[in-house]
């Protein structure tokens, strides 16, 4: 039987054509080879990867962090996702301040082995260098037993201290047990208080410092960095008395800067006697410090705003022996408005700061002085070199720059370019009101659309935001009426008396062409037409002339300010009230 059925084969075999059989010895021939060479390959692979992760733990043990990124990206991209390789990727992507380490650290923050202290790596890597939105979905995600971890409630706490949003600060802080708010979480909530503008908050921010200061012992600098960050004239050094047996018991490197502070406090107290004797205060530490602590010195003069003093104390030859006088010298010298001083010393200086840095003070510069030329110039220079910066708040540092100064075009430009770029430190969409607010008054409604559009990887859950982009995209023939219509029903569902997400709700029918489903939805609204915004008022026109309320010729449609809307608004919602005038007639015609 078997005999029988081997001679069948064979006969078969001798039969095919010479071209098949070649392919199916060439079939078999590969099979085999790719069941043989698989394991093998995967040996190979292996040891590969462990070769890859042992370079690049030597890297990290010689610093050579360039090193270290490129083996520990090469054992990812060949499908290890171990730990480790997140871990080191992590720390070197940081040290080179490569633009892709807040995504590094996300991943290390998500990986499924990282323990607790590898999620706070990863925090820690986002919390200063991705935008606030993005951050605050990264936290919302958290384990509750993360988030009551004095560690992460305190760098979230930073972030948003820094971007001003100080009850949400206040209330990631108190969240943290009582048990466990140590001297971080104690120092946060006073940062809170200090940040506000009321002379109420920084008093007490002044009684809890005295009462907490004294106590600490391994702290101390955090604890100045406090008493630094509020304003001279807010000082009252009556609240602040208890600390100062601390500050005049200071020896070794905390001396400088704790009678520094000690002086800061005397200036306070004396100048509101007399502007002598604050005057003697300053003279006295200049005399003591201006050797041994010249850095510290200039903070303390320019912290106390006597510019003048500090250009006198330090000349521009200065920086030869103490060239971390740069930065203090060169705001001096922009506040007393000596703009030629400043155009020496960016020259003999430039290599000492970003490219981009340097054009942003030469636009200043220009500004200042009044060359429009010179300024435009300096500042599409420094623009360009942003754009080729590897550091991902480059353009943040250039809105700095020129918002500080009162150039608010630039600063606009500076903030859009940072958005486009989409990587850095941004802030939350809502507080971008005042650009957008500008950007619509100019007319740039591509632009908001495109902010829009960039903000939504960020907060894909703000009924704010997604309403806006609705709007927008729907009026720019960017998306469907009718896929705008399905995310707008929803949300509409949910916010049923909003009159602004009613109103886009209302626009999105229109542009879909049913018009009398937008009178439907307008005339449900509780507000009265002249309190829309022209936009929608501009939307209500044309619903009402499609639904054959009001005539194309109504004195409303002309008299309407067509130009405070934006430039797609108005040919939107004309081209609409024009197509209902055309259908109008057309039915007259017909029924003639």
């Amino acid at each position: 039987m078997i005999r029988r059925r081997l001679d069948i084969v064979t006969d078969r075999w001798v039969n095919l054509h010479p071209f098949l059989r070649f392919l199916l010895l060439l079939a078999l021939v590969g099979g085999l080879g790719w069941l043989a060479g698989k394991p093998g390959y995967r040996v190979f692979k292996g040891w590969r990867v462990e070769r890859n992760m042992a370079a690049a733990r030597k890297a990290v043990a010689e610093v050579r962090m360039d090193a270290a990124r490129d083996l520990s990206l090469t054992v990812l991209r060949d499908g290890d996702p171990r730990l480790e390789a997140y871990q080191i990727l992590e720390k070197s992507t940081a040290a080179l301040r490569d633009p892709t380490h807040g995504d590094i650290a996300r991943a290390l923050l998500n990986h499924p082995q990282s323990s607790d202290e590898d999620r706070l790596l990863g925090f820690r890597g986002i919390a200063t260098e991705v935008a606030l939105g993005l951050l605050g979905q990264t936290w919302a995600k958290l384990a509750a037993e993360c988030q009551r971890d004095p560690r992460f409630a305190t760098m979230f706490a930073d972030r948003l201290i820094t971007e001003r949003h100080l009850d949400e600060a206040a209330s990631v802080l108190l969240a943290v047990p009582e048990a466990a708010r140590n001297g971080a979480v104690q120092r946060g909530l006073i940062r809170v208080l200090i940040s506000s503008t009321k002379n109420e908050a920084h008093a007490e921010a002044q009684r809890l410092i005295a009462a907490q200061m004294p106590a600490a012992t391994t702290d101390t600098d955090e604890w100045l960095d406090l008493l630094e960050n509020i304003p001279v004239p807010g000082l009252q050094p009556e609240l602040l008395a208890p600390l100062r047996p601390a500050l005049q018991q200071a020896t070794g490197g905390e001396l400088p800067r704790k009678a520094l502070m000690l002086a800061r406090l005397d200036y306070a107290a004396n100048t509101a006697e007399s502007a002598a004797k604050g005057a003697a205060v300053v003279e006295a530490a200049i005399g003591r410090w201006q050797e041994s602590e010249p850095e510290a010195l200039a903070d303390f003069l320019g912290d106390l705003g006597l510019y003048p003093r500090l250009l006198e104390v330090f000349p521009p030859a200065c920086l030869k022996q103490h060239p971390e006088l740069l930065q203090p010298m060169l705001e001096a010298m922009e506040r007393c408005g000596d703009w030629d001083h400043v155009e020496a010393l960016l020259d003999s200086q430039a290599a000492h700061m970003p490219k981009y840095e340097e054009l942003a003070h030469r636009a200043l510069s220009a500004a200042k002085t009044a060359d429009t030329t010179a300024r435009k110039l300096a500042w599409g220079a420094a623009m360009a070199d942003a754009k080729s910066s590897p550091l991902t708040g480059a353009y943040l540092t250039l809105q700095r720059i020129a918002r500080d100064a009162g150039m608010a075009d630039e600063a606009e430009q500076a903030l859009v370019a940072a958005i486009h770029l989409g990587q850095g430190p941004l802030p939350l969409y809502a507080d971008l009101k005042p650009l957008l607010n500008s950007l619509a008054r100019q007319g740039h409604d591509n632009t908001l659309l495109e902010i829009c559009a960039s903000y939504l990887a960020f907060e894909p859950g703000n009924p704010v935001l997604l309403t806006q982009f609705a709007y927008l995209a729907c009026i720019n023939h960017v998306i469907e009426p009718k896929t705008v219509l399905k995310a707008m029903n929803a949300l509409a569902g949910g916010f049923p008396k909003d009159s602004t997400i009613q109103c886009v709700l209302a626009t999105a029918y229109l542009c879909d062409g049913q018009a009398a489903k937008a009178a439907e939805t307008l005339a449900h609204l509780d507000v009265e037409p002249a309190k829309l915004a022209p936009g929608f008022r501009a939307a209500l026109l044309a619903t009402q002339v499609l639904t054959h309320s009001i005539p194309r010729d109504d004195p409303r449609i002309d008299a309407f300010p067509w130009k405070s809307t934006l430039p797609s608004e108005r040919k939107k919602f004309r081209d609409l009230i024009r197509g209902g005038e055309a259908q109008r007639n057309a039915t007259a015609a017909g029924e003639s």
